[in-house]
């Protein structure tokens, strides 16, 4: 199964250029060049870069066609297609690499080195290049330099290498660069970059860490950040990312949004009840809005399955600065079922809106200390729930002794409390429990004492004391551990399973929840062993999810692909309605949904069963069944 790189990839607008492709091409066949563009434009990614390859194969100049394919493969998600090319790409002597031809050839090995986890490798590809970068390729050397760079952890290098690319951008693209700088910074931030600017640093590059480090982790929007963007906006009165914080704060004097085409007009009269008309709730503008989209496609892509005489009307509202307002304009204009809102703070609202005139199905959930109101549904990807299955799953094994080890902050307190309930209250109990914090890189100081090796430490020491030399000494762990339980991303996964190996704990079971997988399967490779818990969308490989995968790819490119959790929760959420509008809770009979198998107790929460899988020494999930023992 061949599955797409989770790192964002921007299209290298240098590389399809007319400039740097019609030197090359020499004598490769048009129709097959233009058929290839053809595909491209559609989205058909893979069928592009076998055009594209095919192109190669016909021409006596074959570098620009092979550099092209190993960019479409990387579109579709091939990465193993793509390597396979560059391989080729890779030996071809004689090239220029300041020539078109040796530009394209760069930009490409340097693409596929990001698609593998490996900025240093992307780095050196592009400083074949040379500087000042080829021109009419500035724009891209620059963009996968920055990304390289924050990727690698430099994130003062990284910004101004994104800040530099503006100058050769046009002013439409200035927004989308933006946000992918903001993105890229965000989640250097949370995998502990260093975030300084030292005296003389460009005020609109020392504007950027600055908004990363008070803001990288956390976000910009609520209310308790009001006086930090007031400190931050005083300082860089005129910074390009002011615009970014107006859509994260959108109560803000600067961030007004005006209403959205798909957004229905406001109407004086409550039009009739219509239980066939449903609404989706959902932020379309603001620092959501990649999210509000996902969800929006995820609906549609189950919406034109159904059989078209069966289908409700659809509206669509955007929640915007006020989602009490979305929802009452909903139900003013007839809507019979609400879906949405997104954000908790959103979701607390309509609640208070909500009086039970229609049904809602919020697209997260309330607080536990909030009453509940009728005919209202709540559907979360919550990590509580995996974790609580994860606990479940080693009960059910016989496994009662552990250890954990969780992120440090509020999200790893929740699924380590969700997961400690679960299994102390089925007997089972945790030796140890600890945290780490997201900048950490060598985890042996959090092994030792997480396994047990401090009582071994401390009997060799006595030992050699006694004896008055040293001895030969292999550290033991406690033996009477069965498992751990890490909570985490998958770039602190990998040195925790090495180090556990290390530490002569390789043979210990580690299970996890679905943010240790990531979609590249060369990252996940350090990983061989882990299981874990994540929706079918994720990691079912029958061939009805294959082809319902490869048909979304084709439909929705974007959001299927970088949003691919949130697309699933759209297109379940479709479900649910269907199921909802004909039955009350509870529901026991499971929806099949590509989130998982969907359940609705009788408060109207929705509960997801989700799939077990365990990485291979090919990076990618393999299912594990209920009476599978997680063998590393």
């Amino acid at each position: 199964m061949q599955r797409p790189g989770s790192r964002r990839r921007a299209h290298l607008a240098g590389l399809v250029a007319a400039a740097l492709l019609a030197p090359a091409l020499g004598a490769a066949a048009p129709d097959a060049t233009l058929d290839a563009e053809r595909l491209a434009r559609r989205s058909d990614h893979a069928a592009a870069a076998a055009r594209w390859e095919g192109a190669a194969a016909l021409g006596s100049k074959a570098a620009a066609p092979l550099s092209r394919a190993v960019q479409e493969w990387l579109l579709a998600g091939r990465v193993d297609d793509a390597q396979r090319v560059a391989e080729r790409l890779a030996s071809l002597g004689g090239l220029d690499p300041r020539s078109p031809a040796g530009t394209g050839r760069g930009l490409a090995l340097a693409e596929l080195a990001l698609a593998f986890g490996q900025p240093d490798r992307a780095l050196s590809a592009l400083r074949a290049l040379g500087e000042p970068p080829p021109v009419g390729a500035e724009g891209d050397v620059l963009l996968l330099r920055g990304r390289a760079y924050l990727a690698a952890g430099q994130a003062l290098a990284g910004t101004r290498a994104l800040v530099a690319r503006e100058h050769f951008l046009g002013a439409a693209d200035e927004p989308a660069a933006r946000r992918l700088l903001w993105d890229a910074l965000r989640a250097a931030t949370l995998q502990g970059a260093e975030l300084g600017a030292p005296p003389g640093t460009d005020p609109v590059v020392a504007g950027w860490l600055e908004l990363a480090r008070r803001f990288g982790r956390t976000g910009t929007g609520g209310s308790a950040n009001r006086e930090q963007v007031a400190v931050w906006r005083n300082r860089y009165p005129s910074h390009p990312a002011a615009a970014l914080i107006a859509d994260a704060m959108p109560d803000h004097p600067t961030a007004a949004v005006s209403p959205p085409p798909v957004t229905p007009p406001v109407v004086p009269v409550p039009a009739p009840r219509n239980s066939s008309q449903i609404a989706l709730l959902l932020p379309l503008s603001g620092r959501l809005s990649e999210a509000g989209e996902a969800l929006r496609d995820g609906f549609l892509s189950a919406y034109y399955g159904q059989d078209e005489s069966s289908r409700p009307t659809i509206r669509v509202y955007d929640t915007g600065s006020d989602a009490a307002a979305a929802y009452h304009r909903a139900v003013d204009d007839g809507a019979g079922f609400v879906v949405g809102p997104l954000g908790k703070e959103n979701v607390l609202a309509v609640r208070a809106a909500a009086d039970g005139r229609v049904q809602v199905l919020a697209l997260n959930v309330l607080p536990d200390t909030e009453t509940v109101p009728r005919r209202f549904f709540q559907f979360a990807l919550s990590p509580e729930d995996e974790a609580r299955q994860v606990a479940e799953r080693l009960l059910a094994e016989g496994k009662r002794t552990g250890v954990a080890l969780v992120a440090a902050g509020e999200w790893g307190s929740r699924i380590l409390a969700a997961f400690h309930a679960v299994f102390s209250a089925g007997g089972g109990q945790l030796a140890t429990s600890l945290s780490y914090a997201a900048s950490t890189t060598d985890f042996s100081d959090t092994i030792v004492p997480l396994l047990g090796f401090e009582d071994s430490q401390r009997r060799y020491k006595a030992i050699a004391a006694l004896v008055g030399g040293s001895l030969q000494f292999n550290p033991r762990r406690r033996d009477d551990l069965e498992f751990v339980f890490f909570g985490g991303q998958p770039v602190h996964g990998r040195l925790v399973r090495q180090q556990l190996k290390f530490y002569y704990a390789g043979d210990l079971p580690v299970y996890s929840v679905s943010d240790v997988y990531e979609l590249n399967a060369a990252a996940n490779q350090d990983l061989e062993g882990v299981a874990f818990v994540d929706m079918p969308w994720m990691t079912d490989d029958t061939p009805a999810l294959a082809e319902k995968r490869s048909s979304a790819a084709q439909l929705w490119p974007t959001t299927a692909h970088r949003w691919g959790r949130l697309f699933a929760m759209g297109h379940d959420a479709a479900l649910l309605v269907m199921a909802l509008r004909h039955s009350s809770p509870p529901i026991t009979e499971p929806v099949a949904g590509l989130t998982g198998r969907l359940t609705v107790d009788a408060g109207g929460r929705v509960r997801r069963t989700l799939e077990w899988a365990r990485i291979g020494a090919d990076g990618l999930p393999h299912p594990l069944t209920a009476g599978d023992a997680n063998e590393p």
